[in-house]
């Protein structure tokens, strides 16, 4: 039983507590730029995040689905920027990358949080998923103190104690909808360190670009993943996307969703993806993209399963439009 009851408590304390926050890696690209990278363990679960810096003020790029190491590192940038957090962005409209925001948001109530206009054109739909995982997190609890007090075990019941004032927080905070761009392209000044901000189409249904003119790297999360992951995506749209960004000749480096920092001509990976998917008359996966990527199990393994979604995806928008038997 007591097996049993401290098992349940592990997989309570992975949500609330967020073990793998402690492994966090700040990187510092350069003096304007920190790259804030998932430990490797969860590298496929939870996206980079970045922080452009200027002299009057700094900009935070992307958030994720695990709460609580969202509130560590905003308490992390509370700590080691000096400069006033002025501005938020979110490169998709990806649920739990939207959600993450909306706490952040929160935590930086003197930014102002741009998005894909799908995101403000569908808030509701967004405020809904949030109430639901809270819901989800508060019945976890319940369930959880009830198993713990039977132990009468202290330290487990102050850790729940703990997770419960969290979601306490959460379920009180109001949660604002995000700025709409006033143009698809815009520049914005951090001080002595400007930005682009551009919508663009790629791999969910609203995506934003930002582009630094301090290194000419290209923010642009899960559009730019070296391995797609395939929502719901047109993929044309987005293969049109990375062949343009291909040949930008004002990008030389651009940050992921998942995946190290890399090169522009690196962009090949998912080009080939992509036009793979949409032209080829397979399912099974050409060896020539295979050999792009590294060999081991899982990254190998993790190519092969989107890649399937993505084909699946592209034979069911065929079979609505007729264009398949």
């Amino acid at each position: 039983m007591f097996y049993l009851i401290m098992r349940f408590f592990f997989a309570l304390l992975f949500i609330f507590i967020s073990i793998s926050a402690s492994a966090t890696q700040w990187l510092k690209f350069d003096d304007k730029t920190f790259l804030i990278a998932p430990p490797s363990d969860a590298r496929y679960l939870t996206s980079n995040q970045a922080i452009l810096v200027g002299q009057r003020c700094a900009a935070i790029i992307d958030a994720h689905g695990d709460f609580s190491a969202l509130e560590n590192f905003a308490s992390e940038v509370k700590k080691r920027i000096p400069q006033p957090i002025c501005h938020l962005f979110s490169t998709s409209s990806d649920e739990e990358q939207i959600l993450g925001m909306m706490l952040l948001a929160n935590e930086f109530p003197g930014a102002t949080w741009h998005a894909p206009r799908h995101v403000s054109q569908h808030f509701n739909e967004y405020q809904s998923a949030l109430k639901d995982k809270l819901s989800r997190f508060e019945k976890s609890l319940q369930l959880s103190q009830s198993r713990v007090e039977i132990q009468s075990n202290a330290q487990l019941q102050q850790r729940l104690n703990k997770a419960k004032a969290r979601i306490d927080k959460w379920l009180s905070t109001s949660f604002s909808s995000p700025t709409l761009l006033k143009a698809a392209q815009v520049t914005l000044d951090l001080g002595k360190h400007s930005i682009v901000v551009e919508e663009i189409e790629g791999a969910t249904q609203g995506n934003l670009s930002i582009l630094s003119h301090h290194n000419l790297g290209l923010f642009a999360g899960l559009t730019t993943n070296p391995i797609p992951y395939v929502q719901e995506s047109d993929l044309e749209a987005w293969f049109t996307t990375v062949k343009k960004l291909r040949h930008a000749e004002k990008v030389t480096w651009l940050l992921p969703a998942q995946g190290k920092p890399y090169k522009l001509k690196a962009l090949e990976k998912p080009i080939s993806f992509l036009e793979a998917a949409i032209n080829s008359d397979s399912m099974a996966m050409p060896e020539a993209l295979l050999a792009m990527y590294k060999t081991d199990e899982l990254t190998q393994t993790r190519l092969r399963l989107m890649y399937e979604l993505a084909k699946a995806k592209q034979v069911q928008k065929m079979q609505k439009q007729g264009t398949v038997l």
